[in-house]
């Protein structure tokens, strides 16, 4: 196979890989509109089961009795599912995304190693200075690709991090928030 050749097929899998990536992002952005939504209407379901409770009641006891749940840690607990669910919308789509970035830069490191073995038969005579652009650009590649990893890791890491930090906080502000005080009627 000529160097033409492989470029060019190297060229079409990047383009497939570039398609899939794209495509991975957007059924990522798909899940986040769908979770956004959800959390939108079951916010209107509660303000809307809050409001018919307290307009059903007859008498100061009852009004008491109907916003005796405590708002705060229903809340908390409704945060912390939604940042679990957002922090697994975006973990697994940036897996997804590392996943064919690594495949793509392994095939293209691939594809460089074996240009300048099967083009050294057609280079001319004292041509080593193209070899040896080609080797440095893979080793350039290669050191891309590994910083690239490291990135990717240290990316996740700080995004799992933060969403436990925030799960936490938030349990602990709903664990910490002052319960309603009932008032009896005398």
């Amino acid at each position: 196979m000529s160097i033409n050749e492989q470029l060019q097929a190297v060229k079409d899998a990047e383009f497939e890989s570039l398609a899939s990536m794209a495509d991975k992002m957007m059924n990522g952005f798909e899940k986040l509109v769908q979770l956004n939504l959800q959390a939108l209407r079951e916010a209107g379901q509660n303000a809307t089961e809050t409001m018919r409770a307290t307009l059903a009641a007859k008498d100061l006891p009852g009004l008491m009795s109907a916003q005796a749940e405590n708002p705060l840690q229903a809340n908390g607990q409704r945060v912390m599912l939604y940042t679990q669910q957002l922090a697994e919308i975006a973990a697994s789509t940036q897996s997804e995304l590392a996943a064919a970035l690594n495949r793509s830069m392994v095939r293209m490191a691939q594809a460089l190693q074996n240009m300048p073995q099967s083009g050294s038969g057609t280079a001319p005579v004292g041509g080593g200075d193209p070899a040896a652009m080609m080797q440095n650009l893979m080793n350039f590649t290669t050191q891309a690709f590994e910083v690239m990893q490291q990135s990717q890791k240290q990316a996740s890491k700080m995004v799992s991090d933060s969403v436990q930090n925030l799960a936490q906080a938030a349990s602990k502000a709903a664990e910490a928030a002052p319960q309603p005080s009932r008032k009896r009627a005398t």
